[in-house]
């Protein structure tokens, strides 16, 4: 079926921040929309978002972070050329490399190429008479990823109340998506009332939904989790886990670890016994970004002496980047990565670069941004792709249950499994 009309327009995020949408036409009448999420802590190698500071359309009351020219590169130059080509994604996105052949997308924008694409993917999907997730998936049943929440936030998500930017839990024990969210949702809201009782501040509520509760160590936020569980009458490390999102990158400072909460700063020999002491007495059974993002060094050696079955996550190591992840399987420096659509720009491009993952033996994990939309075509692609795992947030706000209840949706509606990638915990 071929696109009739192609129109992007300047929309806000979940943090009140300007964002690109795209709304394509088909031939049949009819609408299918795309909006672009966008990140608060964002590594160097991902694909660049264009906004308009420092130039005349920079719209001052969002200081300068209007997308209006990301916006217009759609309208004015990608439109025209779409315009009347079957919706095909692997043919739209081949031609937006063709109108921005730069690595990072820094031409037209990578927010600006990726509404296009996310749309495209989204019409093609329609054109076929199926879901986003059904028509990437194909015959057969649907696999439900497993989800791993936010519980407490610090980092660039809250201000820092704590170094890391989240401690996140993963069901890995529940039988189904609609059990592991119910028991996700009770531990979020048991973190709030012993976090009251404690006299502790519950109010503040980061990016991504946690609580930005401040902690002295990264322990002591641990401990806190592992007691949340328990109250709610499951079993740390046995029925659910602990996940930590360092965003390493955010505290390496002149070739050191700073964890300022802690009053620490650690050389990275140091920081990694630090890691694994953690590792050793909390039930933790993920970590993501670690080290800092071109620390290869201690990724490396880390990954060689962890423990067996830790999964040791890259995002800001990765970017979604077919080159990086290359770079990464070499030199065995992480085990599993997180995809985001945002950081690579194109949605085919995306699908190659977690399909080469999974061909490493690397485990996936779909990931959201902090700066979301009420968009829940993260959830489809999470399934289409059987990526495993995803990651969307805590369970508050709109713009993160959006997701969590499309999958219940799918869940609900269509043959599937649910995926349990720590089955053998």
């Amino acid at each position: 079926m071929k696109i009739k009309e192609a129109r992007a327009y300047q929309i806000l995020d979940s943090r009140g921040r300007p964002t690109v949408a795209c709304r394509i036409t088909l031939e049949d009448g009819s609408n299918h929309a795309a909006r672009v999420p966008s990140g608060a802590s964002t590594g160097r190698h991902e694909a660049l978002e264009l906004r308009d500071y420092g130039t005349p359309l920079a719209e001052r009351f969002y200081g300068g972070s209007s997308v209006f020219q990301a916006v217009k590169n759609v309208n004015e130059i990608i439109a025209a050329r779409i315009v009347g080509m079957d919706a095909k994604l692997e043919k739209v996105d081949d031609l937006l490399v063709e109108l921005d052949p730069t690595p990072n997308h820094g031409a037209l924008g990578a927010n600006a190429k990726l509404s296009v694409s996310l749309a495209t993917a989204i019409a093609e999907a329609h054109a076929a008479g199926n879901s986003l997730a059904r028509h990437l998936a194909g015959p057969g049943p649907l696999q439900i990823p497993m989800p791993m929440v936010n519980i407490l936030s610090g980092g660039a998500h809250a201000n820092r109340t704590v170094d890391i930017q989240d401690v996140l839990v993963i069901p890995h024990r529940a039988s189904s998506f609609t059990e592991a969210l119910s028991w996700i949702a009770a531990i979020r809201e048991t973190a709030t009332k012993l976090g009251r009782a404690q006299g502790l501040v519950t109010h503040l509520v980061a990016d991504e939904g946690g609580l930005g509760i401040p902690f002295l160590s990264i322990a002591a936020a641990c401990d806190f989790v592992v007691r949340c569980i328990s109250e709610v009458g499951l079993a740390p490390g046995k029925d659910v886990s602990l996940a930590l999102d360092f965003a390493a990158t955010q505290y390496f400072e002149n070739d050191n670890y700073q964890l300022r909460s802690e009053g620490l700063k650690l050389d990275p020999v140091s920081y990694q016994r630090h890691i694994l002491n953690l590792v050793n007495t909390q039930p933790i059974v993920s970590i993501e970004d670690p080290f800092a993002e071109d620390d290869w060094i201690s990724w490396q050696l880390f990954s060689a002496s962890a423990p067996k079955g830790l999964q040791i996550l890259g995002d800001d190591l990765f970017t979604t980047n077919m080159q990086r992840l290359e770079q990464v399987i070499e030199t065995k420096a992480a085990n599993a990565i997180l995809i985001k659509v945002n950081q690579n720009g194109l949605v085919s491009h995306t699908a190659a670069a977690l399909k080469r993952a999974q061909e490493a033996n690397f485990k996936t994990v779909v990931s959201a941004r902090s700066g979301e939309t009420e968009d829940s075509w993260l959830a489809d692609l999470a399934i289409g792709w059987r990526a495993g795992q995803i990651k969307v947030g805590s369970t508050h706000g709109s713009e993160r249950t959006a997701k969590w209840n499309r999958l219940l949706e799918i869940e609900a509606t269509e043959e599937s499994s649910f995926a349990r990638p720590f089955a053998k915990l």
